[in-house]
């Protein structure tokens, strides 16, 4: 058995007090290591006892004034029992003024010697447990012991994980990438203009103008959130890493309910678009509605990239319709009037003072930007779009919107009564059938039923991903992530996606305003979720690199457009706001029970033990069950990459794990390291401390060869067996050569 090392706070006192045997001329003197110094510089010295009569090392030490520099060990066969031990070389230990050692160090020797009494195989980190709960004792949530290893990652696992990094990517070309939300932005037409109408009358054009050119505002803060995080998930995966899991939790429930709101509302919009066109149905608009919901579902089992193909097909079939049918209004209005007598009519009813004036445009802009919905569901597919054509996709949807939105509506004004347009006929039916005759008005009602599908499928991707995210990240159990051999389509997303839809139609009593109240307000809370992720993004994370930089003013401006908005549509519908509440609450309350099982098993552990059912005989051995459940429920592993040996950041790294992963049992930091040299020297002794303090958590140490990068990350993970998206990073500096967004899932926590 090798000798053990002296510890460098402890080396300059032994050093320099402790009896040496001194071989000097063939002699052997007693001496201490100054005076055999004294006696012959060039000695070779070893030690023989401390004061406590315990064996320590043997050096060759080199004399220099006040200093004495450990080199290669002095390795002698001795045969009076002194010790000779291997040192580390060219340490230097002063004589003179020894340093006592750091408080890491004694308690880290206090710890061991703690340890190696009191530890056995199966012994517990606290040994008097003052429970309230006396029928149940502390082994039940003890999570056993941490170790320290060095990880064997070779060039060729770096290699293959590069590979794995850089693998085949399915990714949407542009139009296709683009037509997924902008079949919801551009379809807007086909229901927005008789509310906007209501609320502004004439002024609807100006107001569906504004509401467009409101989402400049937006823009940057996607592009910015976008590049910092390019993870499918929206606001989930963007609170997630900028706050915590509890808003992250908030920011699911908000997107997963805007998804399937708009998925109701589309195919119920064309099942009525429909119904009113085709007077001899065969089935009712309701069922029409669910029929719709199903068909859709199947073309998503496809595959992502199948299903954009159809809903790009859509899309451009939906730009040439619409550009017919402008064509057509505008060639109808010059010949038939060209003196503009029912735009002048209609404008005769506008609001006549300055504060009713003022009503009607504020009320018009609120209402009108409900019709650029959809706009907020492009981050939740960001993966599958290029970096590059992310920033000019959300531009040209505010493109759509404003052109088609402005034009369509200002033709409605110029050729019906503003009454006509507010009765919620099918305005653009109606345009198409007075301005090119029978065949553009079944074009445009082809057109109208397609879109609003696409619509429907819209909400299906961003349900789809929405869900594959919170499986990856453990919120949802793992199932939900499976696909299909063939197409490769989250089949259970899909099928648990369309029945959400369902539920909220069916539920809401298959009531197009009821599911249409749930929309709106979703919708403004989404985008008001995208303002507070840039907002803790620059307060919690501001040393994340993310190239595109929004403004201040730029999210000021943000926060007042959304809280205006919100505001107004409240005052006009509040019944929206009560309706969004109770189904929001329903969704955020079962994302919350299914994502606390441990905390929730925990409970009904501890109530179990406090309770008669822990004494009475048919049920005295739940507890092992519960204990049991409770135990599979925590099981997780999670790495925390950590670059220095600070105790107060390791604990607050600790303590984040504890909070927003409640599952995760063993808890393991990972430090990448050039060389041992490198290695900070209080990082065990600190994981050793912290280890015993959580007793429900076991802390191991992991040392990875090589600098920290995306493949060392990847590398590590298939090494310890831990998933990306339980790979978390205390932090990331600005001059960090890599973007967050290349780590793939990588959790920055503080």
């Amino acid at each position: 058995m090798e000798p053990p090392v002296i510890d460098d706070a402890q080396a300059p006192e032994l050093l320099s007090h402790a009896p040496v045997s001194v071989l000097a001329h063939g002699q052997e003197e007693i001496m201490t290591i100054p005076q055999a110094l004294e006696h012959d510089p060039s000695a070779q010295v070893n030690i023989t006892q401390d004061p406590d009569g315990h064996s320590l090392n043997g050096r060759s030490l080199q004399h220099v004034p006040g200093n004495y520099y450990a080199m290669e060990p002095h390795r002698t066969k001795s045969d009076d029992g002194l010790t000779t031990v291997v040192a580390p070389a060219e340490r230097a230990f002063s004589t003179t003024r020894p340093s006592p050692p750091s408080f890491a160090q004694s308690e880290f020797h206090m710890i061991v010697r703690r340890q190696r009494r009191d530890r056995g195989a199966d012994s517990l980190k606290m040994k008097v447990s003052h429970s309230r709960v006396p029928h149940l004792d502390s082994e039940w949530e003890f999570a056993g012991w941490g170790e320290m290893r060095y990880l064997d990652i070779s060039p060729e696992n770096l290699r293959d994980a590069e590979t794995r990094l850089k693998g085949p990517h399915e990714v949407l070309g542009h139009i296709a990438a683009m037509s997924v939300s902008g079949n919801d932005v551009s379809g807007s037409v086909f229901y927005a203009f008789p509310l906007v109408v209501a609320a502004a009358g004439i002024y609807s054009p100006l107001c569906l103008l504004t509401a467009s050119l409101l989402l400049i505002f937006f823009r940057p803060l996607l592009v910015e959130l976008a590049s910092t995080v390019r993870i499918n998930g929206s606001n989930y995966v963007y609170l997630l890493q900028f706050s915590g899991k509890m808003l992250s939790l908030v920011g699911a429930a908000a997107t997963l309910l805007d998804a399937v709101a708009t998925s109701a509302v589309s195919a119920a919009t064309a099942s009525a678009y429909l119904s009113s066109e085709i007077h001899a149905m065969p089935i009712s608009t309701s069922m029409l509605t669910v029929l719709f919901l199903i068909a859709l579902s199947v073309l998503a089992l496809a595959g992502i990239r199948e299903s954009a193909s159809a809903t790009a097909a859509v899309f451009v079939f939906h730009i040439i319709a619409m550009l017919v049918l402008v064509v057509a209004g505008i060639v109808h209005w010059a010949t038939h009037d060209p003196h503009s007598t029912m735009l002048k009519q209609n404008w005769a009813l506008r609001p006549g003072s300055a504060i009713e004036t003022a009503c009607a445009l504020f009320y018009g802009v609120c209402v009108a930007f409900l019709g650029v919905t959809g706009f907020e569901c492009t981050p939740s597919y960001i993966e599958v779009i290029r970096a590059k054509d992310y920033s000019a996709i959300l531009r040209n949807l505010i493109i759509v919107s404003a052109v088609f939105n402005t034009v369509l509506c200002l033709l409605a004004c110029a050729l019906f009564p503003v009454s006509t347009i507010v009765s919620g006929a099918n305005v653009l039916s109606a345009l198409g059938s007075l301005a090119g005759g029978r065949w553009l008005q079944i074009l445009v009602l082809i057109d109208a039923v397609s879109v609003l599908l696409g619509g429907v499928m819209t909400g299906i991707v961003t349900t789809i991903q929405l869900l594959d995210r919170m499986a990856h990240d453990h919120i949802l159990p793992r199932w939900f992530s499976l696909r299909l051999p063939v197409t490769g389509s989250q089949h259970i997303a899909t099928l648990f996606s369309s029945g959400l839809s369902l539920l909220l139609y069916v539920g809401s009593g298959m009531s197009l305003s009821t599911v249409s109240y749930v929309f709106s307000v979703a919708f403004i809370f989404q985008i008001f979720l995208f303002a507070v992720s840039s907002l803790l993004l620059k307060v919690n994370r501001p040393r994340l690199s993310r190239p595109p930089h929004s403004g201040t003013f730029t999210l000021f401006m943000a926060f007042v457009v959304v809280i205006v908005t919100l505001v107004g549509n409240v005052i006009l519908a509040p019944i929206a706001l009560g309706v969004f509440s109770a189904s929001f609450l329903l969704v955020l309350i079962a994302l919350v029970a299914i994502s606390a099982q441990p905390t929730i098993m925990r409970f009904i552990l501890l109530s179990y033990s406090a309770s008669p059912l822990s004494r009475w005989k048919m049920t005295r051995n739940w507890r092992h069950r519960l204990i049991s459940w409770y135990k599979s429920r925590r099981a997780a592993r999670v790495c925390v990459w950590i670059k220095d040996d600070y105790i107060h950041v390791m604990l607050r790294a600790l303590l984040s794990v504890q909070e927003n992963i409640p599952d995760a049992r063993r808890v393991i930091f990972v430090h990448a390291y050039r060389s041992i040299e490198t290695i900070p020297s209080e990082l065990h002794p600190n994981a050793r401390l912290l280890d015993e303090a959580f007793p429900t958590i076991t802390v191991d140490l992991a040392f990875a060869p090589g600098i920290f990068n995306p493949a060392l990350v990847e590398a590590t993970s298939r090494e310890l067996d831990v998933p990306r998206s339980r790979m978390c990073v205390i932090s990331l500096s600005r001059d960090h050569p890599r973007e967050l967004a290349e780590y793939g899932g990588l959790r920055v926590i503080m």
